[in-house]
């Protein structure tokens, strides 16, 4: 059986998402159910890169 992966930034975030797309099979680290497994990680995801990473132009 294959799964869609949905990945939020902390738990109370995946439990809100889970809820909403039927993953209610709580695991450990995880959501299961309705062909979806809903985990977490802890802070933020994605974030700037530092200044003198950018172009000049930007």
């Amino acid at each position: 059986m294959s799964f869609q992966l949905v990945i939020a930034e902390k738990p109370s975030v995946a439990r809100s998402i889970a809820a909403v797309i039927g993953a209610s099979e709580k695991q450990t680290g995880y959501w299961q159910g309705g062909g979806y497994l809903v985990s977490w990680c802890i802070g933020h995801l994605v974030s700037f890169a530092e200044a003198g990473q950018y172009d000049e132009k930007y």
